[in-house]
């Protein structure tokens, strides 16, 4: 239940989620992916909140990605019977974990060694069941990912062999499109990417192995990535909040950020400082990509937050500004994935009504 009605009785700093902004922004990507005949899956590790996910499946989702085992356990808790773990489990107690998860829904993994691999099918063969993998890629983003095409092929064939397992597909991911210079490198690198894989998976093919399932792309690239025949998902998760990197990126623009962090200047120590009640610990201290800050405040873009302190956001004005102690403020954070991560609860508004007070569920599940 809604306990406040309005923004300005909510205590600072605290997140803000503007429902139109959001659902506009699902909306586009839906569109993007429909568009382009392929599903989208999109990756709530940046909003780990269910009423979000169940938004985003009401707009033609078929399901969630993931990052961690402790994320996709809150989303099957929560009702979501279809997710997709992107990151590779190790360790005895993980894979006993996915496979209890396996036996109430439909879950894939990600995986780039015959480690994991053969570590999900001891489990699961001892389980009797089936896991199904999507061998990891890399891309271009000098992540994880297997190096080459003869990698996966190898793999492919040790595979072939285990039990508990069936390789599914191939997962790539184009996160080096943050270094891009521009749009249209952000574009190129899409392309590339989708057409990396298609071409792994053509050779796959070749040998024996159907691999039907092919996924791609973060928010600035995947769009891209889709457009290539042959990839059949893509997994941008920023898309449904954007921030200011995203801006920089090309993106979006700042009207459509979703997510502010509303912030109270609690000091006026001199005529060009205020003090907001916002650091480290509220927004996180990631940068913005080609962009100085921490952080853009809404509805005045000569303000610039310098410097963060756990709990002080130090915020340059100009001099002459009208900013007394008490002013509340919103600032669209540089990297709304992390900044969800801080917080416990998001404040559901439109305009300046608070609708709901969503739980950040997912929060916290690292393991």
């Amino acid at each position: 239940m809604v306990s406040v009605t309005n923004i300005a009785e909510l205590e600072t700093p605290s997140l803000l989620i503007d429902v139109d902004r959001l659902d506009a922004n699902i909306q586009r990507m839906a569109a993007i992916a429909k568009a382009a005949g392929v599903d989208l899956r999109p990756h709530a590790k940046t909003h780990k909140t269910p009423e979000i996910g169940r938004m985003q499946l009401a707009a033609g989702s078929p399901g969630l990605t993931v990052a961690k085992l402790g994320e996709a356990e809150m989303f099957a808790d929560k009702g979501f019977d279809n997710l997709f773990i992107a990151y590779p489990l190790w360790g005895e107690q993980k894979w006993e974990r996915l496979c209890r998860l396996a036996d109430r829904i439909t879950v894939r993994v990600a995986a780039d060694s015959l480690e994991v691999v053969e570590g999900i099918s001891r489990t699961a063969a001892r389980h009797g069941i089936r896991i199904r993998v999507r061998l990891e890629v890399d891309s271009g983003a000098g992540r994880t990912g297997l190096q080459s095409p003869e990698q996966v092929l190898e793999l492919a064939r040790r595979m072939e062999s285990l039990p508990g397992v069936d390789l599914v597909g191939l997962m790539g991911y184009g996160g080096h499109s943050s270094a891009a210079p521009d749009i249209d490198g952000v574009k190129q690198i899409g392309f590339q990417e989708g057409r990396h894989l298609v071409g792994i998976a053509e050779m796959l093919r070749a040998k024996g192995f159907a691999v039907p399932e092919l996924t791609v792309g973060g928010t600035p690239s995947g769009p891209y990535a889709a457009q290539i025949k042959g990839v059949t998902e893509i997994r941008p998760g920023t898309y449904v909040f954007s921030d200011r990197t995203e801006v920089v990126m090309g993106w979006s623009n700042l009207d459509q950020c979703a997510l502010t962090v509303q912030v109270t200047v609690v000091s006026r120590p001199t005529a060009t400082r205020a003090i907001i009640d916002g650091g480290s610990k509220t927004f996180s201290s990631d940068a913005a990509v080609r962009s100085p800050g921490f952080g853009v405040v809404r509805g005045h873009p000569d303000f610039s937050i310098v410097k963060l302190n756990e709990e002080h956001g130090m915020m340059e004005v100009p001099a002459g500004t009208h900013l007394p102690i008490g002013t509340r403020l919103q600032v669209i954070p540089n990297h709304a994935c992390v900044c969800m991560n801080l917080h416990d609860r998001v404040a559901a508004v439109r305009g300046d009504q608070v609708e709901a007070i969503w739980q950040v569920a997912g929060r916290g599940k690292v393991q």
